[in-house]
């Protein structure tokens, strides 16, 4: 139990300080948000191929949804890309196709959805505490953090139709 009683000092917690100069200089941090903007476009992809199938018609709604929501976190991480990397940004621009062709059942498609939004919020709450620091506008981190609460609604809505509708 939480002891509320105990009378405590106020310290601050000071992080790492991290400035957009030493992100923009982090070339790991471009390649990650890139590979995340390809990652958004193979899930986009793969919510599309979910809304096709006939079992999951009564769910569609929500499969559009999240159709709708990746394509909101390209445009995200776009920005994302702008706010830190705005000197080199139209360097950036490429896009690369995702090349998901292999075609599964829907049921190993909605499974393997369902790991991929979990990992995908384990990396953008890694992205928020990398990025976070004293320098930085609440803009990054609220872009961020909007993805994460995607993901996790994703998370919840995957999960309540793999036990509606798979075995």
């Amino acid at each position: 139990m939480y002891p509320y009683n105990l009378k405590t000092k106020n310290t601050p917690i000071i992080a790492k300080e991290r400035t957009k100069e030493s992100l923009s200089a982090d070339r790991r941090l471009l390649e990650l948000l890139q590979m995340a903007k390809q990652e958004a476009a193979l899930l986009e992809q793969k919510y599309t191929a979910l809304l096709q199938e006939e079992l999951l018609k009564e769910a569609e709604t929500v499969l559009q949804t999240m159709v709708t929501d990746e394509k909101k976190h390209q445009r995200i991480l776009r920005e994302i890309l702008f706010l830190l990397f705005s000197d080199t940004f139209e360097d950036l621009l490429e896009d690369m196709e995702p090349d998901e062709t292999e075609t599964k059942t829907a049921e190993e498609l909605l499974e393997e959805l369902l790991f991929t939004e979990m990992d995908d919020i384990t990396f953008f709450r890694s992205l928020l505490s990398a990025v976070a620091g004293n320098d930085m506008d609440d803009d990054l981190w609220h872009l961020i953090f909007e993805i994460i609460t995607d993901k996790q609604n994703h998370t919840a809505a995957l999960n309540h139709l793999y036990a509606k509708y798979m075995k």
